[in-house]
């Protein structure tokens, strides 16, 4: 099995050589009231801890009805595990799903998501982007067509070695999931992996830029949302559908008219399916010579943007009261070469935003105690009331900076109000 495996030496937020800046990137304050950890890894004995023992991250919440539902990535784990285990494929990141009624009392419900190597040992010649993981879904509920979708990152490499062995390394996809039930229930699956249909194996959603400056090998997807401007089906100048997905070290907004829409990953990018365009939020990396494979043709950092930090993993809102649409992702910390810290935007032109209207919402000064000073990453929000959303983001104890082992934390994050400028009244500087 282990002949398939492939192993590029980095995972992309932590290349060595390329320097991401300080989160001071964020121009104000504006945490969340912290309220710790919401959900550990399985236990021993416990029913997952092979499944999500080593680690959970990459929270995804969702309501339906009276029910929370917490898509995760959990790190499989066993029980002869020790530091350096070179086992990858029995320590591989999966989509998981919980449940609750009262953000207390959780059920697990264990994988949703298969990685290629589970399905088919022979994925790989196939062309299984999701060969090593499948994980990091992001969820959208049609409402014509009454199902789920779920847009996930597919990985062909993954750590063989150290503590933070089976963690996917690129290349990096954007991959698709339909739910096999209609209706909101269809949330908890199963779920149809599309690139597992006969000729769609090396489907992806994007691949690379339409003028080709984004890296090949780092295409996450990201929140799925109607676009606001689009002004129904004899509209041609608007596409129906935008995602905030991560393109190399951006955020950039995807668009498309079909939700199913996919592509050969090696092939020219599709005019049908989903497009790339420009990136909204992050600095533009070159790597001089390329590497690991990576092409050199990313574009460079303007010299003003030298100390900046990078973007990822967004998730949305829009606040009908104010009229501001909100992006929150995770950061990159220069001195770590890691996230260390999760960030807002906010913009009123949804297709334009600008680095400056920023906030830090969760980093080590704000967590519950103390609780966590290392990693802290990936959030995701779901409205509350008028006022207030719930955040969820993922996080180390203490202050290690590695993938494992990762709790899931939450707090609550007041909606700001803004002046005739423009200007947050509740947020302070970010010194």
């Amino acid at each position: 099995m282990m002949s398939n495996f492939r192993f590029l030496l980095f995972v992309w937020a932590l290349m060595p050589g390329v320097s991401f800046g300080q989160h001071a990137v964020a121009t104000y304050r504006m945490p969340i009231d912290d309220w710790g950890i919401l959900i550990s890894p399985s236990e021993p004995g416990e029913r997952y801890y092979e499944s999500d023992g080593r680690g959970m991250r990459e929270p995804n919440i969702y309501k339906v009805g009276d029910t929370y539902y917490l898509f995760y990535d959990g790190a499989a784990t066993h029980e002869g595990h020790q530091p350096g285990d070179t086992d990858a494929e029995n320590h591989l990141w999966r989509t998981h799903l919980a449940k609750s009624k009262d953000l207390k009392n959780w059920e697990r419900l264990g994988p949703k998501l298969k990685c290629g190597v589970d399905d088919d040992p022979q994925g790989a010649e196939k062309g299984y982007k999701d060969f090593w993981s499948a994980s990091s879904a992001w969820l959208y509920y049609d409402r014509d067509t009454k199902y789920w979708y779920a847009y996930y990152l597919g990985a062909d490499g993954a750590a063989p070695v150290g503590d933070d062995v089976g963690t996917p390394a690129v290349y990096y996809s954007s991959c698709l999931a339909k739910a096999e039930t209609k209706g909101p229930k269809g949330i908890e699956g199963e779920w149809k992996q599309i690139n597992r249909e006969p000729g769609k194996e090396k489907s992806v959603l994007f691949y690379k830029g339409t003028n080709g400056t984004f890296p090949q090998g780092i295409t996450v997807p990201g929140p799925v949302i109607v676009n606001p401007k689009w002004q129904g089906k004899k509209d041609t100048a608007n596409l129906k559908y935008m995602m905030f997905a991560t393109c190399g070290a951006n955020i950039a907004i995807v668009r498309s008219n079909d939700l199913e829409a996919v592509q050969d990953w090696d092939g020219d990018p599709n005019p049908q399916g989903w497009r790339v365009d420009k990136p909204i939020l992050g600095p533009l990396i070159e790597i001089p010579g390329g590497f690991a494979g990576v092409p050199a043709s990313w574009e460079r950092i303007p010299n003003d943007r030298q100390n900046k930090t990078a973007p990822e993993n967004a998730n949305y809102y829009f606040d009908p009261v104010s009229g501001y649409h909100f992006l929150f992702t995770n950061q990159f910390n220069q001195s770590y070469n890691a996230t260390d810290c999760n960030v807002v935007y906010w913009t009123k032109d949804v297709d334009h935003w600008d680095d400056r209207n920023s906030a830090v919402v969760v980093d080590a000064k704000c967590t519950k105690d103390g609780w966590a000073t290392g990693a802290i990453g990936f959030p995701s929000v779901l409205r509350v009331d008028d006022e207030t959303l719930l955040l969820v983001y993922d996080a180390i104890k203490g202050n290690s900076i590695g993938h494992t082992p990762r709790h899931i934390g939450y707090g609550y994050w007041k909606i700001p109000k803004f002046d005739e400028t423009g200007k947050p009244v509740s947020a302070v500087l970010n010194k």
